[in-house]
């Protein structure tokens, strides 16, 4: 099966996005609970949407992105815990809706955070850490010339057990010198701004 490209942006959340967040977010309730069981009833609701987006939006050390399809909200990225200290870093995380998955859309957004955290907002490291059994996270964050760093044991209590997490790091200089290796640079693949 051949896929057409898809037009996939990110942009910084909007507090009016809240109602089509909330939608995206009811329809993957039941994969939410098990795999992301922070995420409450009132996740699920366009009033949680809107306090969660308010929160990101007054927090310094976050920015907050929703990835968009041809305009359409499919998922959401984050830059948490962003450090402008000696460390110049954040940590980078993402979601998208089941029925976006498999396209490259999360290998796009990656690759357009990965450009503004550098070339945006100058930091020099990003981290990432996903379950030991997401290959497609893994392949995902490695399309963008994250290295696996490690394995973090019993990393998060998901369901009823502790679960490993593999960390990933990617740095300016690595992300440069992989853009130029590559055809098209991480930070190139697909449409949109940040």
């Amino acid at each position: 099966m051949i896929h057409a490209p898809v037009d996939v942006g990110l942009r910084s959340w909007e507090l009016a996005d809240a109602d089509e967040l909330a939608v995206m977010y009811g329809a993957a309730a039941t994969e939410l609970a098990v795999e992301e069981p922070w995420c409450g009833p009132d996740f699920l609701t366009a009033a949680g949407q809107r306090e969660r987006v308010r929160r990101c939006l007054a927090d310094e050390a976050a920015e907050g992105f929703v990835i968009t399809v041809s305009g359409a909200i499919a998922g959401h990225l984050s830059l948490d815990r962003i450090r402008r200290d000696i460390l110049q870093s954040a940590d980078i995380g993402y979601w998208v809706a089941p029925r976006h998955r498999r396209h490259g859309i999360v290998t796009r957004a990656i690759g357009l955070a990965v450009a503004h955290a550098f070339d945006g907002l100058g930091l020099d490291r990003i981290h990432a850490t996903t379950d030991l059994d997401n290959a497609a996270s893994c392949r995902a964050l490695e399309a963008n010339g994250f290295q696996r760093v490690g394995v973090i044991h019993d990393f998060a209590l998901v369901g009823d057990r502790w679960r490993d997490g593999q960390l990933y790091q990617l740095t300016a200089d690595d992300w440069r010198s992989f853009s130029r290796g590559s055809a098209a640079g991480p930070g190139r693949r697909g449409t949109g701004g940040v």
